[in-house]
C-alpha cells in the first residue's frame, strides 16, 4: 500500500481552506443564478389628480411576504421571486384607493393612486390596528391631514367641524386656547362626562386635565382650557372617529361618547425631506352687538326714570325736578341723573364711548412648523418643531405654544422598536371674559356699561364713575381696567408620548409592547391690584392674589398579540391584549390678601387667607380581544370584547364586560353586480355593541370624610371629621347598547360616493342622586338608575370630478339625532335645575330631551289698559308690560305653575359641506357648517334688553312700547327703572333661535409649477390665503350661536351669560418642501 499510495503529511488547515473556498464559490453561483432568476421591478407612484409624488407609499407583492416603500421622489425598487407565476403588485397609501397591478413582462411599473376620500378603499386606523375601509363593518368617520392643513386654528378638534356626519363640534368660546364641545351622536349622560375618548398615537388621554386651572369665581367658574391644543395640527397624519358601539367597544368602559383616534406623521423610506409650513394673519371679532349710542341711552334712561316716578306718583309730572321727586317719592331710581341732562338737550361733542371697541382689538396670529423626515429600510424618523402665537381679540388675552415632536422607528430583523415624543410648553394670558357684570365678566361689563362714561379720566387714570353712581343705577366696573390690570397667567408643561417594541414571532404572528405616558405640570398665578375697584366700593381696593399648581401623571402599559393569516379565500385577523393605566394628580392652591401695595405680587407679600391641597387617583386594568374574518372580501364578520376593572367602580361591580359584533356584505363583489358599470362598490353592514362611560367621580362609590364642627360640652367648638356622602359599593359605569345599520357605496367609476347610517343607542345605569331615608344620615345617594335613548340618521354624499386640468371634489353630510329620557329614578320625577339665575330653569323629564328650557311664555306686551283687564296678569301689570301666557288656564299668572317647555339646545339636524376646486396650479376650498332647530337662552338680555335704563341696551329697545298710540313693535316692554308686571322674569323673551349657517373657511392657493420648482431646488411650494369664519347667517342677536355657558353640564346647556366672541381670521400662508 505504501508503494501504491505515497505517504504525505495530512494538512487539515489546507483542506479546510479548500473546502471553505469551494462552499463560497458554490454559494456565489447559487446567488448569481438566484439573482438572475429574480425579476427586478422599479417604478414611481404619484397622485392621480395632482401629479404629486407619494412618498412612503407601500408596494407589496401579492401572495408573497415581500414589499417596498417609495422614497421621497415616489420611486421604489423590489425583486420578484422567479417561482411566482403572474406576479401582481399591490400599491397602497393612507387616504388613497389601493391598486392591484399585474406585472406581466414589464420591468418598470408606474402607477397613479386616486384620492380615496369617502371611498370604500380608504385605509383607516381602528382601535389597536388598521383596516381597509372596504373591510370595515362599523361606523367610522375619517379626516386626513390634507383636510385640516393650513387652517388658522389652535387645536385639531376645531378643524373637525363640518367634516364628519354625527360629530358635532361646537366652539362655545372664542378665547385663545379655550376648550371646544365635541359630541358624537348626541348626549348620552345626565351627570357623567360627555366628551369622547381621545387616543393619541395609542395613548388614551385623561379628561380631568382640562379642569386643572381651577377657578377664581365659584359661582361663575372659568371655562376649561383645551388640552388638545398642545398637539400641533401640522404633525397630524389622520384622525378617525369611532362612532358606533361596535367600533368603540374595544375601548370598553370609555367608549360610550365615541372615540377619537389621532395618528401623527412618521418617517418614510427615502431621502431626507424638509418641510416648512407657516401662516400669519389678523383676527377681528366676527360680530358686535348693536347697542344704543350715548344720546339714545340718555333718552331711554330719562324715560325709564319718568315712568317709574309717575307709577309711584300719578299726580306728578315728568318735568318735575329731582328735588320735587325726592319729596314726592323719595326713590333714587326716579331721579334724573345730571350726567344725562346734556344729552337730552342734544348738546354735541359729549362722551360717546363704544365700549365694545375699547375691549376688542385686531389681534395677530402666527404659526411656524419646521419638520425633517426620512429614513431607509431599517430606520425611519420624523422630527418637528412648532411655534404658535395667538393674541386674543379681547385685550390682554392670548395663547402661546412651543412644541416639538420626535417619532422614530428602527427595524432589525424581526424586531422593530420606536417611540413618539411630544414635549410642549403652553402659556395662557387669561382674562375673565365670560360671565355677567356681577362676576366681573369683561364682555358683560362692556355691553352693559353706559356709553356716557369715558374709559380714562383727564389725568390718565381709569374712570370708575359708573361704580357707585347712585340714582338707583347698578354699579358697573370699568372693563378696560379689569382686562388690562388684572394679571392671570397659566403655564402648562407637557410631555406626551409612548415607546414600543414589536417582534415578529412567525409569519403573520407578532407581539407588541407599548409604554405610554402623559405628564402635565400647570402653574397659574392671579393678581387683582388695588387700582381696580370693587363693585359698590369706591376708591382703591384690597389686592387679592391666587396661585395654583397641579401635577398630573398618566401612564399606560399594553401587551398585544396579533395574528393575520389567509387560508385560500378565508382571511382571519385576531387580536389579544392586556392593558394597565393609572392616573395620579396632585393640586395645591393658596389665596392671599392685604398686600401692602402692588409692587410685589407674589403671595409672600400678602396674608394667606385660604388654601388647600388635593390628591386624586384612578386606575384601569383591562383584557381585550378581537377577531375579524372575511371570505373572498365578500362576507365580513367581526367580534370584539373588552373587560375593564376600574378603581372608580364599586367593590361589587369592579369588572365590566363590553362585547360587540358586526357583519358586512360586499354585494358589489357578487357575480350579479361585479361587472355593473353604474356601481363600483356596494357594502351593507350592521353592528351591535356595548360600551361604558368611565367619566364618573373617582371616589363616588365610597364614603368620603368631610370636616365638620360640633359642640363639645357646653360651649366648646371642636373640629372633627364625619362622612359627607353615602357609600355605594354597587356603583358602576353607565352602559350604552347601540345598534347600527348602514351601507357604503361608490357609483359611476367612483365619481359618486354615498354612506348612510341609522343608529339606536340606549344608555342605562345613568348616575343620579336618588333620595334615601333620612335614617341613613344622608338625604341622597349616587345610584345607577336612569336611562336615555339617542337615535338618528347620518348621510354623507361625495363626488370627485376631473375635466382636463379642472378638478373638483366635494362632500356633504347631514345628521339628525333625537334625544329622549326613558327613566329617572324610582318615582320618575323630573329634574329641574337653575342656570345663571334662579329663574332660568331647565327641565329633564321622561319622554323628552335632556335639559330643555323651562320658562314662562310671552305673547307680546299689553297694548292698553283694556288688554290688561281682559287677560290674567300680575298685580302690578300696566300697559306696555309683558303679557305672560296662562299656561294652565286657571285665570291667574303663577311663575311656578305656568312654566312650560320653551325650547331645547339640541338641534333638529346638523350639516356640513366641504369642497375643493383646482385648475392647473390654482386651488379654491371652502367649508360650511350649520345647525337647525336649536334654541339659546340669551340670559344677557336680562340686563341689556330690559328697558330699565340701568345699563346700555340693544338697539331694538328703540321699538319699545311708549303709549297706547305708540306701542312700538308690540314685542318690547316699556321703559321703567322700577319695572312693573314682573318684566324681568325669565321667559321666551330671553330665548332665541340658535340656527345658523357658517362659512368656516375659504382658501385660495397657488402651487408653483414644477419647472420653477426645479430651478429653485424645491420639491413643492404653495402660497395661500385663508379666511376663517368670514360669514355667519343667523337670527341670533348674541355674539355666537354656538354659545353654552356650561358645556360640560348636560342638565343646563345652551345659556349665554356673556361669552367671548369667535374671531374672523384672515391669514397668508406658505408651504415649502425641500
Amino acid at each position: 500500500m505504501q508503494h501504491i499510495l505515497p505517504t504525505h503529511s495530512f494538512d487539515r488547515g489546507r483542506v479546510r481552506d479548500r473546502l471553505r473556498n469551494l462552499v463560497l464559490f458554490a454559494l456565489f453561483i447559487c446567488l448569481a443564478f438566484s439573482a438572475l432568476a429574480q425579476k427586478q421591478i422599479t417604478g414611481k407612484v404619484i397622485d392621480a389628480a395632482s401629479g404629486d409624488v407619494l412618498a412612503g407609499a407601500t408596494v407589496q407583492i401579492k401572495a408573497a411576504n415581500q414589499g417596498a416603500t417609495t422614497d421621497a421622489e415616489g420611486r421604489y425598487r423590489l425583486s420578484i421571486p422567479a417561482d411566482l407565476a403572474s406576479p401582481v403588485l399591490i400599491f397602497s397609501f393612507i387616504g388613497y384607493q389601493p391598486l392591484e397591478v399585474a406585472v406581466g413582462n414589464r420591468s418598470v411599473v408606474d402607477v397613479r393612486l386616486s384620492n380615496a376620500t369617502n371611498a370604500l378603499n380608504e385605509v383607516v386606523v381602528v382601535g389597536y390596528g388598521v383596516q381597509n375601509r372596504r373591510d370595515i363593518t362599523t361606523a367610522i368617520g375619517s379626516v386626513r391631514a390634507r383636510d385640516i392643513a393650513n387652517q388658522p386654528v389652535v387645536s385639531f378638534d376645531n378643524a373637525l367641524a363640518a367634516r364628519i356626519a354625527g360629530v358635532q363640534v361646537t366652539q362655545t368660546s372664542g378665547a385663545p386656547g379655550a376648550a371646544l364641545q365635541v359630541r358624537v351622536r348626541g348626549t348620552g349622560s345626565i351627570s357623567a362626562g360627555l366628551d369622547p375618548l381621545y387616543v393619541i398615537d395609542g395613548v388614551p388621554l385623561a379628561r380631568d386635565t382640562k379642569f386643572a386651572t381651577g377657578s377664581t369665581n365659584t359661582q361663575f367658574p372659568d371655562n376649561p382650557i383645551n388640552v388638545l391644543s398642545t398637539i400641533n395640527t401640522d404633525d397630524i397624519e389622520s384622525i378617525e372617529v369611532l362612532k358606533d358601539a361596535s367600533a368603540a367597544a374595544i375601548y370598553g368602559s370609555r367608549g360610550s361618547n365615541g372615540v377619537v383616534l389621532l395618528t401623527t406623521k412618521r418617517g418614510k423610506e427615502g431621502k431626507t425631506t424638509i418641510n416648512y409650513d407657516t401662516y400669519a394673519g389678523v383676527q377681528n371679532v366676527s360680530k358686535k352687538l348693536d347697542l344704543l349710542n350715548a344720546y339714545q341711552y340718555a333718552t331711554l334712561n330719562a324715560e325709564a326714570k319718568n315712568n317709574a316716578y309717575i307709577d309711584r306718583n300719578p299726580t306728578g309730572k315728568i318735568t318735575d325736578p329731582n328735588d320735587v321727586r325726592q319729596r314726592g317719592v323719595g326713590a333714587p331710581s326716579t331721579l334724573i341723573p345730571p350726567q344725562v341732562v346734556p344729552y337730552l338737550s342734544g348738546q354735541s361733542g359729549l362722551t360717546n364711548t363704544d365700549w365694545q371697541d375699547e375691549i376688542f382689538r385686531s389681534a395677530p396670529i402666527q404659526n411656524h412648523t419646521l419638520s425633517i423626515s426620512g429614513g431607509n429600510t431599517n430606520v425611519r424618523y420624523f422630527v418637528s418643531g412648532n411655534y404658535l402665537d395667538q393674541r386674543g381679540t379681547v385685550i390682554n388675552s392670548g395663547y402661546k405654544r412651543y412644541g416639538a415632536r420626535a417619532n422614530l422607528d428602527i427595524k432589525s430583523g424581526r424586531l422593530t422598536v420606536g417611540f413618539n415624543l411630544n414635549p410642549s410648553y403652553s402659556y395662557h394670558d387669561l382674562i375673565k371674559a365670560e360671565g355677567p357684570y356681577l362676576a366681573d365678566g369683561i364682555i358683560g361689563l362692556a355691553v352693559q356699561m353706559a356709553p356716557i362714561w369715558p374709559v380714562y379720566n383727564p389725568d390718565g387714570t381709569y374712570n370708575f364713575d359708573a361704580n357707585g353712581w347712585g340714582y338707583g343705577a347698578t354699579s358697573i366696573l370699568n372693563p378696560v381696567a379689569i382686562a388690562r390690570e388684572v394679571k392671570d397667567k397659566l403655564g402648562q408643561l407637557r410631555l406626551l408620548g409612548n415607546a414600543y417594541a414589536q417582534y415578529d414571532i412567525a409569519a403573520g404572528l407578532s407581539y407588541r409592547l407599548s409604554l405610554g405616558g402623559d405628564i402635565n405640570n400647570f402653574q397659574r398665578d392671579y393678581y387683582r391690584p388695588s387700582t381696580v375697584e370693587i363693585r359698590d366700593r369706591k376708591g382703591p381696593s384690597i389686592p387679592t392674589g391666587f396661585s395654583r399648581t397641579q401635577n398630573a401623571i398618566n401612564w399606560l402599559m399594553e401587551h398585544t398579540l396579533n395574528y393575520n393569516r389567509s387560508f385560500g379565500k378565508h382571511n382571519v385577523s385576531t387580536l389579544l391584549g392586556f392593558s394597565a393605566q393609572k392616573d395620579r394628580r396632585t393640586a395645591t392652591e393658596l389665596t392671599a390678601t392685604n398686600f401692602p401695595n402692588d409692587l410685589v405680587q407674589t403671595l409672600n407679600a400678602g396674608q394667606v387667607s385660604a388654601g388647600g391641597s388635593d390628591i386624586q387617583e384612578w386606575s384601569l386594568l383591562s383584557y381585550l380581544g378581537r377577531v375579524q374574518y372575511d371570505y373572498a372580501g365578500k362576507y365580513l364578520l367581526s367580534g370584539a370584547i373588552r373587560a375593564d376593572a376600574s378603581s372608580r367602580f364599586g367593590a361589587a361591580n369592579r369588572w365590566g364586560y363590553f362585547p360587540s359584533i358586526s357583519a358586512g356584505w360586499n354585494i358589489s363583489q357578487e357575480s350579479f353586480l361585479k361587472n355593473a358599470s353604474w356601481v363600483n362598490d356596494l357594502k351593507i353592514r350592521a353592528s351591535y355593541g356595548l360600551t361604558g362611560n368611565f367619566q364618573i367621580p373617582n371616589y363616588g362609590s365610597v364614603s368620603l370624610l368631610n370636616y365638620q364642627n360640633y359642640i363639645l360640652g357646653s360651649d366648646v367648638l371642636v373640629s372633627g371629621l364625619a362622612p359627607g356622602n353615602s357609600a355605594n359599593d354597587r356603583l358602576k359605569w353607565e352602559t350604552t347598547a347601540m345598534f347600527d345599520v348602514g351601507f357604503d357605496a361608490n357609483f359611476f367609476r367612483n365619481q359618486l360616493t354615498l354612506t348612510v347610517d341609522y343608529y339606536n343607542a340606549n344608555t342605562s345605569n345613568l348616575l343620579l342622586n336618588v333620595p334615601v331615608p333620612r335614617a341613613s344620615g344622608f338625604s341622597t345617594e349616587l345610584q345607577n338608575i336612569g336611562k336615555v335613548n339617542n337615535q338618528g340618521l347620518e348621510v354623507t354624499l361625495g363626488t370627485q370630478q376631473t375635466f382636463g386640468r379642472f378638478r373638483w371634489n366635494a362632500s356633504a353630510n347631514i345628521a339628525t339625532n333625537q334625544n329622549k329620557v326613558k327613566a329617572l329614578g324610582p318615582s320618575g320625577d323630573p329634574i329641574i335645575v337653575s342656570g345663571g339665575v334662579a329663574g332660568a330653569q331647565f327641565i329633564t323629564r321622561i319622554g323628552e330631551p335632556i335639559g330643555q328650557y323651562w320658562t314662562m311664555q310671552l305673547d307680546g306686551v299689553f297694548r292698553n289698559q283694556a288688554a290688561v283687564d281682559a287677560y290674567p296678569h300680575t298685580s302690578t301689570t300696566k300697559p306696555g308690560d309683558f303679557k305672560f301666557v296662562d299656561i294652565n288656564k286657571d285665570g291667574k299668572i303663577d311663575f311656578s305653575s305656568d312654566r312650560t317647555v320653551t325650547g331645547s339646545y339640541f338641534p333638529k339636524y346638523t350639516f356640513g359641506f366641504n369642497t375643493n376646486l383646482s385648475y392647473a396650479d390654482f386651488d379654491l376650498g371652502a367649508t360650511i357648517q350649520g345647525t337647525q332647530g336649536n334654541k339659546i337662552l340669551n340670559l344677557i338680555r336680562r340686563y341689556i334688553y330690559n328697558s330699565e335704563g340701568n345699563g346700555n341696551q340693544f338697539r331694538g329697545a328703540l321699538d319699545r312700547w311708549q303709549s297706547d298710540t305708540n306701542p312700538g313693535s308690540g314685542l318690547v316692554n316699556r321703559a321703567n327703572r322700577l319695572a312693573t308686571g314682573s318684566n324681568g322674569e325669565i321667559s321666551t323673551w330671553h330665548i332665541e333661535d340658535g340656527s345658523f349657517v357658517r362659512i368656516r373657511t375659504l382658501t385660495l392657493g397657488y402651487t408653483l409649477p414644477k419647472a420653477l420648482l426645479q430651478r429653485l431646488r424645491l420639491n413643492r411650494a404653495r402660497l395661500y390665503v385663508t379666511t376663517q369664519n368670514p360669514f355667519t347667517f343667523t337670527k341670533y342677536s348674541g355674539y355666537n350661536p354656538e354659545v353654552s355657558a356650561r358645556p360640560d353640564n348636560a342638565l343646563s346647556p345652551g345659556e349665554d351669560y356673556g361669552t367671548y366672541p369667535i374671531a374672523r381670521t384672515t391669514s397668508i400662508g406658505l408651504n415649502l418642501s425641500f
